[in-house]
């Protein structure tokens, strides 16, 4: 799944209006699983001169990159930082890590079912064993268009229902951006694939 559609389903479950602080902590956790993959590829592009095809093709599936990939989508981890999270609900300290820990879980349980041959480790350290699901949301072998196609529709219900959930005037162009950019996603799968 998109990034952007995981911090939708994240704010949309755990966001509250006038809550900073908790809203920052969801969108931090909603973006945190990816967050290696955010610092590995500029990275390698522009200090290492590495070309796309050869970053994403090779240098993604070698243990350095799926070793980090695990520590930052471990479902065991962040399940142990929802519980203490929870245990010290009563600091807000622990209110925050325990919506920052639920974000990066929402975005772990809706990753897991559209990752084919690209599975994480979502149970490491526990153990290494991947879920490699017949689905993908890029892959176009496993039925990338119709998990586009879901994906924008969740999407596009998370924005209608953030949009009504805050007045803020900047919320409102960033959900507009949000929407252009799912409008042009559907344009490329109904035209371009």
């Amino acid at each position: 799944m998109n990034t952007p559609t995981h911090t939708l389903l994240a704010l949309a479950a755990l966001s509250k209006p006038g809550d900073r602080k908790r809203n920052f902590a969801v969108l931090f956790g909603s973006l945190l699983p990816d967050l290696a993959i955010f610092l590995w590829a500029p990275y390698q592009s522009l200090f290492n001169g590495v070309s796309g095809e050869e970053m994403w093709r090779e240098l993604y599936f070698q243990a350095p990159m799926q070793n980090l990939i695990a520590w930052f989508n471990s479902v065991p981890i962040y399940a142990a930082l929802a519980i203490l999270g929870f245990t010290m609900r009563s600091k807000t300290w622990g209110k925050l890590l325990l919506v920052l820990a639920l974000a990066a879980l929402i975005h772990m349980a809706t990753d897991l079912p559209v990752h084919a041959e690209d599975a994480y480790r979502h149970f490491w350290p526990l153990t290494d064993w991947r879920f490699f699901s017949p689905l993908s949301y890029w892959d176009g072998n496993h039925h990338a268009r119709w998990v586009s196609l879901v994906e924008i529709g969740l999407a596009a219900g998370c924005i209608a229902l953030l949009w009504r959930r805050f007045d803020r005037r900047w919320v409102k162009v960033i959900l507009s951006l949000l929407t252009l950019f799912y409008i042009l996603l559907l344009v490329v799968l109904v035209f371009l694939r």
